[in-house]
């Protein structure tokens, strides 16, 4: 079967997964496939915006403060114009949470950037990553140029980012904030606040994950007073393909159009509907509206997608214990199949069974990262147990490295990562480790 073949076969799917059209339910994309076009007279250029880019991208800034850029190959690229921007001009570390996306990672290693850990908070709901521990006022801060923050965290879960962005500031450190899951923020009161607000350098956002968005589709919001601005520019330039697609950048001005208008009453009606259907479930519900956590005594998170999808309805994630919704923006006139998906949670059949011996162990002390080039081998993944590792073993999604290059893999680790599906650094159920022979 190839790829058209199989995506057919999802015609029947309910979607509680980005992208945030949800199977295009969800705003009123036009998007005719005789759009995909080229840059012909009256299209403008990407690359060098005079005229109808320009002026779409200047209605694109959510507050004075900025300017902002389309991105057509994802945050990711945001992310590593912004890195690669920074060692151009600085040869200081990068200080990073330990919830940071694989493309910090990869910015890193590229760029042969070092790079602080910040200590973490963990969730008690969650029990993921979700803030800044206690930081030093006196460590050296001077060595560090600028600070990568993850904002929310993917499970929908915000911290005082506030606070974090004046800390670094007043230590002369700029800020880029990872708020890809928050493209969404401030679309009402009910919404948690973007840190566009509180005065961030770069902020990164995915609207393709939560606004009706072609997949791919994102933006970066520029501070006038950042010091890496034509820095940034010029690598956005440098590391995006030469042909962007006119689909993805008409999407996302739609997307910025649904974003500016929309009215949530709708919305919270339903997910009072949902709530109430999901009654049978442990239901955690974090500081974003659209981000819903489930759990059930006794079943793995592996388990609960497993029903869930008999059903046709898909989430987000499992991990060990739990699975993660990422809700609609239902809205007045959407053609999401609410009806449909409540009828099919009815059919849920749950049963009564011993709690698990669940353990999710997660580092939340200091550390420091450095780009590894030491020789590596390849083994299984019982094999790697107590050597330090050269790849990361990233769960995806969410893409967040859960054992980082250099750490000592443990049996612990082992055990959380084999409730995962799908983990990059494991192909053909080998890992490589660094060779210390």
């Amino acid at each position: 079967m190839d790829i058209t073949q199989r995506l057919f076969t999802y015609s029947d799917a309910i979607s509680l997964h980005v992208p945030g059209h949800h199977r295009y339910s969800i705003g009123s994309l036009q998007l005719p496939i005789s759009h995909d076009m080229t840059e012909i007279s009256g299209l403008d250029d990407y690359h060098h915006a005079e005229e109808v880019i320009a002026d779409s991208q200047r209605r694109l800034a959510r507050a004075d403060e900025y300017e902002a850029r389309y991105l057509v190959n994802g945050t990711t690229v945001g992310i590593l114009s912004v890195i690669h921007a920074y060692k151009k001009k600085s040869h200081k570390k990068v200080a990073m949470m330990r919830n940071a996306h694989k493309s910090v990672f990869n910015a890193l290693d590229l760029t042969g950037t070092e790079a602080i850990i910040l200590p973490m908070t963990v969730s008690e709901k969650t029990q993921q990553y979700i803030g800044i521990g206690k930081l030093n006022p006196n460590a050296k801060w001077d060595e560090i140029g600028l600070a990568v923050l993850t904002y929310p965290n993917y499970f929908g879960e915000t911290f005082d980012i506030r606070s974090a962005i004046d800390f670094f500031h007043q230590k002369g450190i700029e800020v880029l904030v990872d708020e890809a899951h928050g493209a969404h923020f401030d679309i009402s009161p009910q919404f948690p606040s973007s840190s566009l607000n509180y005065q961030a350098d770069y902020v990164v956002q995915s609207y393709h994950k939560t606004l009706p968005a072609l997949t791919m589709g994102s933006v970066i919001h520029i501070n006038h007073k950042s010091s890496l601005r034509r820095e940034v520019d010029h690598y956005l330039s440098v590391l995006q393909t030469s042909s962007p697609s006119y689909l993805i950048l008409s999407s996302l001005e739609q997307a910025h159009a649904f974003y500016r208008h929309y009215h949530d009453g709708v919305f919270h009606h339903k997910r009072q509907s949902l709530l109430h259907a999901l009654r049978h479930f442990e239901v955690i519900e974090v500081q974003d509206p659209l981000k819903i956590m489930l759990r059930k005594t006794g079943y793995s998170g592996a388990e609960l997608k497993q029903l869930l999808e008999q059903q046709e309805i898909y989430v987000e994630l499992s991990n060990y214990d739990s699975v993660l919704l990422v809700l609609p923006l239902w809205h007045e006139g959407d053609t999401y199949p609410f009806d449909k998906l409540l009828l099919r949670l009815k059919r849920l059949q749950l049963e009564k069974r011993q709690p698990l011996n669940a353990s999710q162990p997660l580092n939340v002390d200091e550390g420091f990262y450095s780009p590894v080039n030491e020789h590596y081998q390849t083994v299984t993944l019982a094999e790697g147990i107590g050597y330090r590792l050269y790849h990361a073993l990233i769960p995806y999604p969410p893409g967040i490295p859960y054992v980082w290059p250099g750490e000592k893999l443990t049996e612990a680790h082992v055990k959380v990562l084999s409730s995962y599906q799908n983990v990059h650094g494991i192909i053909d159920g080998k890992i490589t480790i660094i060779d210390e022979r």
